[in-house]
């Protein structure tokens, strides 16, 4: 008997301690008691467009990645072009160095992301699913000269090839078929990530490249309600934007897929919070094949030329973008459980005054309170019970309370 109540004592407070749900105050679907994220969080229809920043080059018209190492930009075109990438001033357009991979082949590359050491172009576009070549090429940044036009030799460049875990067919399909095709890549946690265009379900599944066996291996899959063409990490490694457009509506639309608070230490980004930003129609911003961060929060995106009957339609461009209203700047990837001494504020979202609700024994030696960018608004070193908070700008803040040094616990709110 008294271990049994031990065991029911321990699921009382486990149960206590991670209460899944969603915890973001942006969601229509906001929990305030929420502890833990369980990928619930619903959001409303967001509409941002791109600020033109400006034309891209003819060499570079058929821009299908980019990337930014250090001070770098790289972009590169896709199939129908030859082995160059560039290094690109996305605020003028300018290309201000090619570089030649020495006897490699551009059979489709369609994306390029960085580990700050090396730059990795994926050849893996296939459209008719049939490609058995598939791989990455990893160019050392440091085999990079500094002249305008450089060339990496070929013992100083690698391929890894690969194959898709679970592609068994290799016939060629019809490309709005398409299951194997993918245009989307990024580097995290010594791994590169790959995240699939699917033209039959409007689906992306998410792959992780093993180099030791040469496979993709399977994560999961995401209903992206359209075609994924681009992918970026932030500098700080927790927010990734997935760019692409949706071919169903008469016209054309651009969107881009937010994910961020997935759970930590795991790769499965689809388990956090996901959010859709409608970026306009194609004939607005073009056909965006790639998107990289600049900032934690902020980037560029960029278009091929987009024709009809020979008529250029939208030009091939690059615009900047900021999601910065829509993610905080401190989001982290989740912990279940991390923060058992949290407490919530409520009324939530707020207006004039909160109150606080404390779920944990310990005493705070302080409050402080951030805006949506990190910033500290306020430090009390006595919590009220009820607080005035009419002179804050509306906006996202986040709660924090410190004991000794260290925060013991934390809640979301939105002021409107």
């Amino acid at each position: 008997m008294h271990f049994i109540r031990i065991v029911f004592f321990l699921l009382l407070t486990t149960t206590a301690s991670a209460q899944p749900g969603c915890p973001d105050p942006q969601a229509t679907n906001f929990s305030p008691s929420a502890t833990s994220n369980d990928g619930s969080c619903l959001y409303p229809v967001t509409n941002y467009t791109p600020i033109l920043k400006a034309n891209l080059p003819n060499n570079l018209q058929e821009s299908s990645g980019l990337t930014k190492s250090g001070s770098k930009w790289w972009s590169h075109n896709d199939s129908g072009f030859d082995e160059t990438f560039f290094h690109l001033d996305p605020e003028t357009g300018d290309i201000l160095q090619d570089v030649k991979l020495k006897n490699a082949h551009n059979r489709d590359w369609e994306d390029i992301a960085t580990d700050g050491t090396n730059l990795y172009l994926g050849d893996f576009g296939n459209n008719d699913n049939d490609r058995q070549n598939l791989g990455i090429y990893i160019v050392p940044l440091f085999e990079i000269g500094n002249s305008n036009s450089e060339t990496v030799q070929e013992f100083e460049w690698s391929f890894l090839p690969f194959s898709y875990i679970d592609q068994t067919n290799y016939q060629a399909m019809p490309e709005d078929s398409s299951v194997f095709d993918c245009e989307a890549m990024i580097s995290y946690n010594n791994k590169l990530h790959l995240f699939t265009k699917s033209r039959r379900y409007n689906k992306s599944s998410h792959y992780v490249v093993n180099p030791s066996t040469n496979v993709a291996d399977k994560i999961e899959t995401f209903d992206t309600q359209g075609l994924i063409t681009g992918a970026s990490l932030s500098p700080d490694g927790k927010l990734i934007a997935l760019v692409g457009y949706d071919l169903r509506p008469f016209i054309p639309t651009v969107f881009c897929w937010l994910l961020w608070d997935w759970p930590s230490g795991t790769d499965h980004f689809f388990s956090g919070n996901k959010r859709r930003i409608e970026l306009g129609s194609a004939l607005q911003v073009g056909q965006v094949e790639s998107i990289g961060f600049d900032t934690n929060r902020a980037g560029y995106i960029t278009n091929e030329v987009t024709k009809f009957n020979g008529v250029t339609i939208v030009p091939e461009t690059v615009r900047s973008f900021d999601f910065s209203p829509w993610v905080s700047a401190s989001v982290g990837t989740g912990e279940p459980g991390s923060h058992p001494d949290t407490f919530s504020v409520f009324p939530n979202p707020f207006s004039q005054s909160i109150q606080f609700q404390f779920s944990g024994n310990k005493k705070p030696d302080f409050l402080r309170i951030k805006n949506q960018v990190g910033q500290t608004v306020l430090t009390l070193k006595e919590i009220p019970k009820t607080l005035d908070v009419g002179f804050l700008p509306t906006g996202y803040y986040t709660f924090e309370t410190w004991k000794d040094g260290r925060k013991i616990g934390w809640a979301k709110g939105l002021r409107q």
